[in-house]
């Protein structure tokens, strides 16, 4: 990446490199869905969303050619009831929202971009959902509960086709996962908020069946409690501010790892603990009342976390206490919005971060860094049109950055540079 950051994957003694085997992804995918809401009364309706999509996936990768064809379908359907007293108000949800994801995946050897022997096919079907129930209720104005239950539901079945014949059937532990949360009005724009709850994750399709061509059976999903307290103060039609603190206990984190191939694969890690305190400041759109810059307005948020693994030990080596892999300790955003002339829009945003570990024992850490980008909106009005032109800056400064990190990476190879300075120019088109 210092040498020169455009360089593909170079060819080692074993291996071709990505340019000669013309590696990349390429993705075709059709997404629909339709959505209903009735109401039976003026209290009590009902609400579903049924989707789905196809997914038609090819990866010419240095060690292999993968074909991965994805068909999802989705369910959501909620019953909702609202009743209004004198002082108190409550809303009632009860409902269920789940879905089947299907994939068949073909790995060949790869030619220089050209589909060779075969060298695995496998079949995977997911089956995930949850029932819930909900309840808020409002208190003079004052205070407001919302308490929530949900019972989850996971399991997966898999079957490898070539070069051998083999299925089964995983099945999660169901999770009944509580959640409380309290707001206190204490007066008009200053509230305090607190919430407990907790909740789970189960392995994706891409960690239970990776990169590496195997099934990983033996990953769990990762679960936890997260207890937070928070702030919110309006001053007058001016300044909106928020800041929340949380704790969350994470048991069984799946961590991403790769082999000496190049090929991914997850395990479970142990427990983590993850602190943090997270920010919001906005101010209003304020109009300076003058034809050359005529409206301005900010927003800045950010966050301050202290993630370590609290127990984690692989082979003989303990990493219990380093910090959490891949995740920053300080990200702080800004954006600045300028009306010039009534009418020509000017966003100038910052997205700064810290240094970040990258593999678990925090032997390395990336560089910290501040991107800047810069978007240009005019709106055209023609009769019954509205044309909304815009340019768009980014990497105004030309950083050297990386935007995601290959964590854990085989031979230190954590880095995929991101783009240097660049341009985007759309039009959306209102009629």
């Amino acid at each position: 990446m210092q040498i020169n950051r455009k360089q593909a994957r170079p060819k080692t003694a074993t291996l071709p490199g990505a340019r000669e085997q013309n590696a990349g992804i390429r993705n075709k995918m059709v997404l629909a869905g339709v959505s209903h809401e009735f109401k039976f009364t003026p209290d009590l309706s009902h609400f579903i969303l049924v989707q789905g999509s196809y997914v038609d996936f090819e990866n010419p990768f240095i060690t292999n050619f993968e074909n991965r064809f994805e068909s999802n379908f989705a369910l959501r359907t909620h019953l909702n009831y609202q009743q209004n007293w004198n002082k108190i108000s409550a809303e009632w949800r009860l409902g269920f929202e789940g879905g089947t994801n299907k994939i068949f995946i073909k790995n060949f050897n790869n030619n220089k971009g050209i589909e060779g022997n075969p060298q695995n096919f496998d079949n995977l079907k997911n089956n995930s959902g949850f029932f819930f129930t909900s309840q808020k209720l409002n208190f003079n104005e004052s205070l407001f509960s919302d308490i929530s239950l949900s019972l989850n539901l996971n399991s997966y079945e898999w079957e490898k086709i070539f070069p051998v014949s083999q299925n089964g059937e995983t099945k999660f532990k169901n999770q009944l996962l509580p959640n409380f949360g309290i707001t206190y009005l204490f007066a008009k724009g200053f509230s305090v908020r607190g919430k407990i709850g907790k909740g789970n994750s189960a392995p994706t399709n891409e960690e239970i069946r990776s990169s590496n061509q195997e099934f990983n059976l033996n990953l769990v999903p990762e679960y936890g409690w997260n207890k937070e307290i928070g702030i919110r103060k309006q001053f007058g039609n001016v300044l909106f501010a928020e800041a929340n603190y949380f704790d969350f206990r994470m048991k069984d984190a799946i961590v991403r790892r790769q082999n000496e191939r190049g090929q991914e694969f997850f395990i479970n890690s142990g427990a983590t603990i993850q602190k943090g305190i997270e920010f919001l400041l906005e101010s209003k759109n304020f109009n300076l009342k003058n034809d050359f810059l005529s409206y301005f307005k900010f927003r800045f948020s950010g966050s301050f976390y202290d993630f370590k693994f609290q127990n984690y030990q692989q082979g003989e080596t303990d990493f219990s206490g380093n910090k959490l892999t891949g995740v920053p300790k300080t990200t702080i955003n800004s954006l600045l919005n300028f009306t010039f002339f009534n009418i020509l829009s000017v966003d100038y945003s910052h997205f700064y971060t810290s240094k970040t570990p990258l593999n678990d024992a925090n032997t390395v850490f990336s560089d910290s860094n501040l991107i800047g980008n810069i978007q240009f909106r005019y709106p055209v009005n023609l009769d019954q049109t509205r044309i909304n032109l815009f340019l768009q800056i980014q990497n105004i400064y030309n950083t050297d950055y990386v935007l995601g990190f290959d964590i854990n990476a085989f031979g230190n190879r954590y880095y995929n540079p991101a783009a240097k300075r660049n341009f985007v120019l759309g039009a959306k088109v209102d009629f």
